[in-house]
């Protein structure tokens, strides 16, 4: 078996599609009038547990994460609405591309994040019109 396509259910699809246009900054390969649009935009599926980062913050917070995401981490976001899948898309230049959203302001932007568990791994978050929150990480050269 193998994931066929993962569907954002969204309330304003004229206001979502141009996000995710400007986001993947690349137009649907398919779409069906305001019904549904399709990008291709890649084929991973991960599973992240929580728990474990929350474990290994009580016992080694500063030698794997910086403040960023332990603030992040910590915060208080209420009950989860539409957000019970985290999207993570990858760009060949993080720093380029916080500054690209940034600029755009098309949606809320997290701090960029550093996490060193398995490895070193920088990410920011963009939330979607929806709330959907979208996780973009890639080759980030600064250390923490």
């Amino acid at each position: 078996m193998q994931l066929g396509t993962t569907y954002i259910c969204v309330e304003d699809m004229e206001k979502s599609l141009a996000f995710y246009k400007t986001l993947l900054q690349r137009e649907p390969v398919e779409q069906n009038g305001s019904r549904w649009a399709t990008f291709a935009c890649g084929n991973c599926l991960s599973l992240y547990n929580k728990r474990f980062d929350e474990e290994l913050i009580k016992t080694e917070p500063a030698s794997h994460f910086n403040q960023a995401y332990l603030e992040d981490f910590r915060r208080d976001t209420g009950p989860k609405q539409n957000n019970q899948v985290i999207f993570n898309f990858e760009t060949e230049d993080l720093a380029a591309e916080y500054a690209r959203l940034r600029a755009l302001k098309i949606g809320e932007l997290s701090d960029l994040m550093y996490v060193n568990v398995h490895m070193p791994y920088w990410y920011f978050n963009i939330k979607d019109p929806d709330g959907n929150l979208l996780e973009i990480t890639g080759k980030y050269p600064p250390k923490p």
